[in-house]
């Protein structure tokens, strides 16, 4: 995102993606301009767009739609709706991409029209989810773990220990015995013990370095609740941005694997009806006229 100007901000895929095609550039401009619709039923656009790749956003929009976003997400309930949603759209987006992929197969250039106008569709709500690279509000819960452990080194380091990604699931910090400490020495201790734990059992089943990441995880977020013990309202957003920071790393992980099976398909119809690559639009794979070559 670029500076504020004039009072407008600039998304500029053109400079962030110098490489990328025009498909590209379509489908991260309409994905951004549609998020609030596609993550939080808001029908507002997130600005216009300028040309390809660029989208021009007036900086109240900006401020009015991540306010409205973030107060969403201090809510478990709706963190919780959020990756349901978004998991949904996973599957489907996946689902028709395997039709790609069958078409594609079988050389079948009408039904490969047909799946990739379903897939674009499909993969546009996934590829709403990029936004968590620089939308999520970070900042106000680096802010609140600060105060939480009175230590800024310790919140940057529980965030980095959140940032995990959610799949394939987690180690509960309840499977490990909690001493009653102040919340950066029971992360400490969380984690120590797990390191023995370990070193415990025999070679063949060590624990795998995601596992420990995971336990690691476990930990800060356990660490993280007991140092809100007793306020309500702050316990509620500790676990609602555990599980945000999770599926937001889980989601780039989904996104970017679901982003290159979609441009493969793309490009698998380019070889088939004869066009350009470099020049088809996410319009020509959506329209009614997708065998004609460009």
């Amino acid at each position: 995102m670029e500076p504020v100007w004039n009072g407008v901000l600039t998304c500029d895929y053109e400079r962030t993606r110098p490489h990328a095609s025009h498909l590209e550039w379509d489908l991260y401009t309409d994905a951004l301009i549609r998020w609030p619709l596609i993550l939080m039923d808001d029908p507002r656009p997130y600005g216009q767009l300028r040309r390809a790749g660029i989208v021009d956003i007036p900086e109240l929009a900006h401020r009015d739609l991540t306010s409205a976003w973030h107060r969403q997400l201090a809510g478990l309930d709706h963190a919780v709706n959020l990756i349901t949603r978004a998991t949904h759209d996973r599957d489907v987006a996946s689902a028709a991409l395997d039709r790609v992929d069958d078409a594609a197969r079988r050389g079948d250039v009408g039904g490969l029209a047909r799946a990739l106008a379903a897939a674009t569709a499909a993969f546009t709500r996934v590829n709403a989810t990029h936004i968590v690279n620089w939308l999520l509000p970070e900042d106000h819960w680096e802010r609140l773990l600060t105060d939480l452990f009175g230590s800024h080194d310790a919140a940057l380091t529980c965030l980095s220990a959140l940032q995990l990604p959610a799949a394939p699931g987690h180690i509960l910090a309840t499977q490990i015995q909690i001493p009653h400490r102040s919340g950066e020495a029971t992360a400490f201790d969380i984690e120590v013990t797990a390191r023995h734990q370990e070193q415990t059992v025999p070679a063949a089943g060590l624990i795998t370095q995601r596992t420990r990441a995971a336990r690691r995880r476990e930990a800060w977020t356990t660490a993280a609740i007991l140092a809100a013990a007793g306020d309500y309202q702050v316990v509620t957003e500790i676990r609602a941005m555990a599980l945000l920071l999770g599926w937001a790393a889980d989601s780039e992980e989904r996104r970017k694997e679901l982003r290159e099976r979609f441009l493969t398909g793309a490009h698998s119809w380019c070889d088939l009806t004869g066009a350009d690559p470099c020049r088809i639009t996410a319009a020509d794979l959506l329209g009614d006229d997708r065998d004609a070559p460009h």
